[in-house]
């Protein structure tokens, strides 16, 4: 899957994300997939599915990340907390280098 680099910055909230902005909606659940099964982790609750937008929570037991997509930013991987921002940079080097 060929994609533009992603960039790290912080959201509105001040929270620590990592966006893919060319990644389209149908690529969503190969990229959820794909950092699920490279980092252990397990969905937290339902996705949640917009118009313009998807949403799920995941979990390696102890940090928390959103794995987000919307037509403004393509893919997002977001920090839920301080703590899970290691995560987020872990993941964001392993896409870019994907």
């Amino acid at each position: 899957m060929k994609m533009q680099a992603g960039k790290f910055h912080r959201d509105a909230s001040n929270r620590l994300s990592f966006e893919i902005h060319d990644a389209d909606p149908l690529q969503y659940p190969e990229l959820a997939a794909t950092v699920a099964s490279q980092f252990n982790l397990t969905p937290v609750g339902d996705l949640i599915v917009g118009l313009d937008e998807m949403f799920h929570d995941y979990t390696d037991g102890s940090l928390c990340i959103g794995l987000d997509w919307d037509n403004w930013s393509g893919f997002i991987v977001v920090a839920k907390s301080p703590e899970s921002e290691s995560l987020v940079e872990s993941i964001g080097a392993f896409l870019t280098n994907s």
